[in-house]
């Protein structure tokens, strides 16, 4: 399950706790509270550090200049877990209607992984726009917060964080083709992270 981090505006940290970087190839219509429905796109991390990993998802919201960030409430866990989390993020992700690329951000040179990181939108503190909330008139998305228990705090999450679990409510037309599709990116995946955790 992802938890909404409501005070976590930016990720800040090093480009040497990226492990993995997974982007959507689009972006897409979404409706989320408090905000106009507008496009926005979508990155999956994977951070790690003392042998354990975590997996967070950051939406960028294209009108309303904002990051929104979503953490896996089981915070950080041993490198066993490692495929069990980055699969849920995945799954959240392509919930909402994402479509996720892998970065390949390891094949990178250490500086231009720095470049590449200090780059993305969820990165980058971004000038406010002032934008009107409103209901959503379209097809978007609208992962809706309910009142859930206290996440664990974790290294990225603000001391005073308010916890909303998500449970996103999607209307996604999913054909055979696309499930082969996703059933062939998570066999990638997981073999991709399968040579990483050996290189831990």
């Amino acid at each position: 399950m992802f938890v909404l981090q409501k005070q976590l505006s930016v990720l800040n940290v090093p480009s040497s706790r990226v492990a993995l970087i997974y982007r959507s190839g689009a972006d897409i219509q979404l409706a989320l509270p408090e905000l106009p429905s507008q496009l926005g796109s979508a990155y999956l991390v994977m951070l790690k550090g003392g042998g354990k990993v975590q997996v967070l998802v950051g939406l960028f919201m294209a009108k309303s200049r904002r990051n929104i960030f979503y953490v896996s409430d089981s915070g950080e866990v041993g490198s066993e877990r490692a495929d069990r989390e980055l699969e849920a993020g995945q799954t959240f992700a392509e919930s909402m209607g994402f479509i996720l690329n892998d970065a390949e951000f390891g094949r990178l040179p250490a500086d231009q992984q720095e470049a590449y990181w200090k780059g993305l939108p969820i990165c980058q503190r971004h000038a406010a726009t002032l934008v009107e909330p409103k209901i959503s008139e379209g097809k978007g998305v609208a992962p809706k917060p309910q009142e859930g228990p206290e996440a664990r705090k974790t290294q990225i999450a603000a001391p005073s964080q308010t916890h909303a679990v998500v449970s996103p409510s999607v209307q996604v037309a999913t054909t055979v083709s696309d499930k082969t599709a996703s059933a062939q990116k998570r066999r990638v995946l997981k073999e991709r992270l399968g040579r990483f955790l050996a290189s831990m």
